[in-house]
């Protein structure tokens, strides 16, 4: 029972080492990834290996252009208070930029990397969203409509940012959320129909591996209880062990931010839009001052057809 034990305590430590070291290392690879980031954005866009543009973003854009979306802006934070629902805001992409007094500045086109962003289009209002007050029906005016998509050349997913500017506050009782005036934008993710189908199947791949490997150790913990013989009993406990490893190895390859089919739409032959997106202000300018989430986006329609 003592060596047994003693094998156990040994098993446990080599364990606890192995998860510790591929915590370290995922921390190190993340600490790398943002000095790298970081670093880039202080570098001229013009230097060699400096964040290039997609070569396909002028493609994705054509494809993007004359979307009309339907979409209820839910406004407010779970846990922050009541949320309330913006519906019916209905717009369309268009194409051109017209003026500067006419639009509201984008993140990509007026911020530090203008070679990521398809350059600033148009947005026109079909249908003002509204929301039901104590005082009734109030629409919610979003002018000076403008929209871009983003697109970095080592990535499987850009983003369309659709800003508009809203001149007064906007909320439904005293105390409970509010959209505050100014610039407000949101920003949909949207993924290369290719580049989502793989990453989708990469991670079917690692669930089921992760599930494999969870129920293996389950297997051999229930063996190591049942098993009356020392060395049978250390070889269940051995083997629970490294699956226990296998499972936080194939942990780290999860990704949350892969959606599923029922998560997107089609808006193009070769993209699919994320149809939750999130909506936030801007403080200050677009070179690192502070965001403010204010809520989410979702689309309920395209062109008219429910998605």
């Amino acid at each position: 029972n003592e060596s047994i034990d003693h094998y156990s305590k040994s098993q446990v430590y080599t364990m606890t080492s192995n998860k510790q070291l591929l915590t370290t290392i995922t921390l190190l690879l993340s600490i790398g990834s943002c000095q790298l980031n970081v670093a880039q954005a202080f570098l001229p866009s013009w230097l060699p290996g400096v964040v290039p543009t997609s070569p396909d973003l002028n493609r994705y854009t054509t494809e993007v252009t004359s979307s009309t979306f339907e979409c209820r802006l839910n406004i407010g934070l779970p846990g922050q208070g009541a949320v309330f629902p913006i519906n019916d805001f209905q717009f369309r992409l268009c194409k051109g930029a017209g003026t500067d007094e006419e639009r509201v500045a984008l993140p990509g086109a007026d911020g530090p990397r203008p070679h990521l962003s398809s350059g600033p289009h148009r947005i026109s209002t079909i249908t003002e969203g509204s929301f039901i007050s104590m005082e009734g029906a109030q629409s919610v005016p979003l002018v000076r409509g403008s929209w871009e998509l983003i697109w970095r050349a080592d990535s499987l997913c850009g983003f369309l940012i659709c800003g508009f500017n809203l001149e007064r506050d906007v909320r439904r009782n005293a105390h409970g959320a509010v959209l505050p005036r100014g610039n407000i934008y949101i920003t949909f993710p949207v993924w290369s129909k290719n580049g989502l189908e793989d990453q989708q199947a990469i991670q079917k791949n690692m669930q089921q591996k992760y599930k494999q490997f969870e129920n293996e150790v389950e297997d051999q913990l229930k063996k190591y209880n049942q098993e009356n013989n020392l060395l049978k009993k250390a070889m269940h406990f051995r083997n629970a062990v490294q699956a226990d490893v296998d499972k936080d190895n194939v942990k780290a390859y999860l990704r949350e931010d892969v959606p599923r089919k029922e998560d997107v739409m089609e808006v193009g032959p070769c993209l699919q839009l994320v149809k939750t997106g999130t909506i936030w202000a801007k403080t200050g300018s677009f070179n690192g001052d502070r965001n403010t989430l204010l809520g989410s986006a979702v689309i309920s329609s395209n062109g008219g057809v429910p998605v």
